[in-house]
């Protein structure tokens, strides 16, 4: 049993060092490197950086490396692209913003913090570790007790614990914990802080690949809808409600409880004020100091993401969007289908009477290619001044009748014919003063005639001229003038 147990393992184990980007990256040649490079940059208070950023950066990283004797040939950008092709960074666009960044991926993550680690060991076996594994132990175990009995004899004795603690310090019986005790126990903590970060990366990832397992099993579904189909059409989450969504929202919740968090901030000023404090680095004060915005900026991105995706979600299967998968997947399957069995009596070699257009690239040698001058493109003339024009009224009047109905010249024409006859149709009032304005002049005596005359039966005949000289004619209805026009109303 044991036996066939090691090679199960062993077999396991092979299969993981072979897949996973962390320990591939432990094993490269330039591994060291590598880590050095990524944990400087993205395993710091900045998890996230623009590509060419990164690339600008890593160049200069390899610059000093390559001074120093490390065989460093390549550029950053073409280091960046194999760490992400290897699966160690993971190229992605910034929640809300349209700019690609890089980030460490989770198994990464975990490899250069093992390095790191390995280079500055901890102790482990420490009175703070055991304490705080005693104290999580007693707590699962009280708060785990489905008895009220059980419950109630360990509060009670938490409570003696603490009345008695009390007593000693009001006493005045009481020592502040300071030196190595204390800044052993800060120790601790900050380990437990510094895997917090981290770990989105491997929650984002977890919660990308269950978005594309619940959409897999939407499409894959036969004629019935299924479980996840019936849930999101019911508005459950199925995301959020996952195991990974409630671990993380309950995590998000207390994060951004403003209460506990400005208490948080409070204690972690507090503690790095005293004088334990000083037995860690700098950089690690800096990270305690920022790790609580550090960490909300993290999980805000994490519950955008989720947001987002469950979204996209519930608009894939309401949108019925998930119906044209399944038909094409169903297509698709009986193309496979068919070849499958004309495979079986078809050479791979026959002509087909078919013609499939492919999309293709223009190729063409380095060597056709031409420099552009941008200079060719400046303006060498020197550019003269000259004095502004007197602005002329005739001309700008002239302007404007050509682009709209001068119908203070047409309320002019109507009046003058009115007091001449009385009364005059629109014919009459283009045969005494012809239309100036073409068809223009014809369709402003129509608007003011139904505005101003009167509709009497029958047609008339109406003639102008265009602006080319040509002679044109219409039949309109006829309208009558009798009353003389307001100019202040219609102008």
């Amino acid at each position: 049993m044991g036996t066939r147990r090691v090679v199960a393992d062993a077999l396991r184990l092979t299969r993981l060092v072979r897949k996973d980007p962390g320990l591939a990256l432990l094993r490269a040649d330039l591994g060291p490197m590598a880590a050095a490079i990524l944990a400087e940059h993205l395993g710091g208070e900045v998890r996230r950086r623009p590509v060419a950023e990164l690339h600008e950066l890593v160049d200069e990283d390899l610059a000093a490396l390559r001074d120093a004797g490390v065989a460093a040939s390549r550029a950053g950008r073409a280091y960046c692209d194999q760490w992400r092709r290897a699966g160690v960074l993971v190229r992605a666009t910034a929640p809300g913003s349209r700019r690609e960044t890089y980030e460490l991926s989770a198994p990464a993550e975990a490899a250069i913090r093992f390095l790191v680690r390995s280079g500055r060991p901890r102790p482990v076996a420490t009175q703070s570790r055991l304490d705080t594994i005693s104290t999580q132990v007693s707590r699962l175990a009280r708060d785990s007790d489905p008895t009220a009995m059980g419950r109630l004899e360990a509060l009670r004795a938490e409570r003696d614990a603490l009345d008695a603690e009390i007593a000693r310090v009001e006493a005045g019986d009481f020592v502040p914990l300071d030196g190595p005790e204390a800044a052993e126990r800060l120790a601790e903590i900050l380990a437990l802080a510094e895997q917090v970060p981290g770990d989105f990366t491997r929650i984002r990832n977890e919660i990308a690949a269950l978005n594309r397992s619940l959409r897999e099993h939407v499409v894959s579904l036969d004629a019935t809808r299924g479980d996840v189909l019936d849930d999101i059409f019911r508005g459950v989450d199925r995301i959020e409600s996952s195991e990974t969504g409630r671990s993380f929202l309950g995590f998000h919740e207390l994060l951004m409880d403003s209460e506990s968090s400005a208490r948080l901030d409070e204690n972690l000023e507090t503690v790095l004020a005293r004088a334990f404090a000083t037995r860690l680095e700098d950089a690690e004060l800096r990270f305690l100091r920022r790790w609580r915005s550090a960490v909300a900026q993290e999980a805000t991105s994490v519950r955008s993401t989720m947001d987002d995706l469950s979204r996209s979600l519930k608009h894939f299967v309401r949108s019925r969007a998930f119906e044209d998968q399944r038909r094409l997947g169903a297509e698709l399957a009986e193309a496979q289908r068919l070849a499958a069995r004309l495979a079986a009596r078809t050479p791979p070699q026959t002509q087909m009477d078919l013609g499939l257009a492919l999309t293709g690239v223009h190729m063409a040698s380095i060597g056709s290619w031409r420099m552009r001058n941008p200079a060719d493109a400046v303006v060498t003339e020197k550019i003269h001044s000259r004095e502004v024009a007197r602005l002329d009224l005739e001309e700008v009047r002239r302007v404007v009748r050509a682009s709209e109905i001068d119908l203070v010249e047409l309320i002019d024409a109507v009046d003058a014919v009115l007091e001449e006859r009385g009364a005059a149709t629109v014919a009459e009032v283009l045969a005494a003063h012809p239309a100036t304005q073409g068809l223009a002049s014809v369709v402003g005596l129509l608007l003011l005639a139904r505005r101003r005359g009167q509709e009497v039966p029958g047609d008339e005949t109406v003639t102008w001229r265009t602006a080319g000289g040509a002679e044109r004619s219409a039949r309109i209805p006829r309208f009558l003038f009798t009353n003389r026009t307001e100019k202040s109303g219609d102008a």
